[in-house]
């Protein structure tokens, strides 16, 4: 009977044993699908802290904003979404970013009058930490819309052959969205999703001319609009507005170079004319041997 006892424990505790290391091997997340299997192994971010320097600009970022007035927030926030920096999510990171500025010019404008006594330039040190941002800001927009006056006339072309081939406007410019990159592609996409929600293609399009700064995708979006209005076919409607679209960015390329044609001509004169003046009289002085002893010395003035 012991001997019994003991076997039948034996086997139970082998069976235990071997149940436990079946489970040790397998995999906890066998049973679960892939997606959910990524979703679980994903890297979870953590959460940071925020530093000294981000709690001071988003608890002076509002004040400043309220000092400024609303239509100077107005004005940020159309830029905000003409640049759609990673710098400035919204019109709130901008004033924080223009707060922190201003505490880390402001330090150093205290210091540079409190130690080279000089309140002109601490006073230009503030201003410049002050007005930093919106030239940041400026640029960027200025710089992503120049990409999208860019790459607009090559994404029709593209568009146009696409919509031939038999496809809609609308699986066409998705088709065409997928294969282009950048932020024309950003602004197509976000207009496409519009559309996928509900919103009309006269309101989706009408809502892409506002987050934009550019000329010619005004252009191309009331000749698409006019295109639909008119019944005119698409493939030509869009070969027409690549054609006006290009002819006008060769207009502003002239516009630009006769522009520029006055300012070389100024630095020309006040530079290198001047320049080469005095380079023609040192060269004299040097070719004729010149005695300055015999006018500054002691028989001289």
């Amino acid at each position: 009977m012991v001997a019994l006892s003991a076997g039948i424990a034996a086997a139970l505790l082998f069976v235990v044993f071997f149940r436990g290391y079946t489970q040790l091997r397998a995999d906890p997340l066998g049973h679960l699908s892939e997606a959910d299997r990524d979703l679980i192994k994903a890297p979870v971010k953590k959460r940071q802290r925020a530093s000294l320097l981000t709690k001071f600009g988003q608890w002076l970022g509002p004040s400043i904003s309220g000092l400024m007035g609303r239509s100077y927030y107005d004005f940020i926030s159309r830029r905000v979404m003409y640049a759609r920096s990673d710098q400035f999510a919204d019109a709130s990171d901008f004033f924080a970013m223009k707060a922190r500025l201003l505490l880390i010019f402001g330090v150093g404008a205290l210091a540079v009058g409190s130690i080279a006594d000089n309140y002109l330039a601490a006073f230009l040190i503030a201003v410049i930490g002050f007005f930093l941002p919106d030239l940041v800001l400026r640029a960027a927009g200025q710089r992503r819309q120049a990409m999208i006056e860019e790459g607009l006339p090559d994404f029709l072309d593209v568009l146009s052959v696409t919509v031939s081939a038999g496809l809609s406007f609308r699986g066409a410019l998705d088709r065409v969205i997928e294969r282009t990159e950048g932020p024309l592609a950003e602004e197509m996409e976000t207009t496409l999703q519009q559309m996928d929600v509900g919103t009309s293609r006269y309101d989706a399009f009408h809502a892409l001319k506002e987050r934009t700064d550019s000329q010619a995708m005004e252009a191309f979006v009331t000749s698409l609009m006019q295109a639909e209005d008119l019944g005119s076919p698409l493939v030509e409607s869009l070969e027409q507005i690549s054609t006006d679209v290009r002819q006008s960015r060769a207009q502003k390329a002239r516009q630009v170079a006769a522009k520029a044609s006055p300012k070389i001509a100024s630095v020309v004169t006040l530079i290198m004319v001047p320049g080469t003046l005095v380079l023609m009289l040192a060269s004299m002085f040097l070719v004729a041997d010149f005695d300055f002893d015999l006018l500054f010395g002691d028989g001289g003035f």
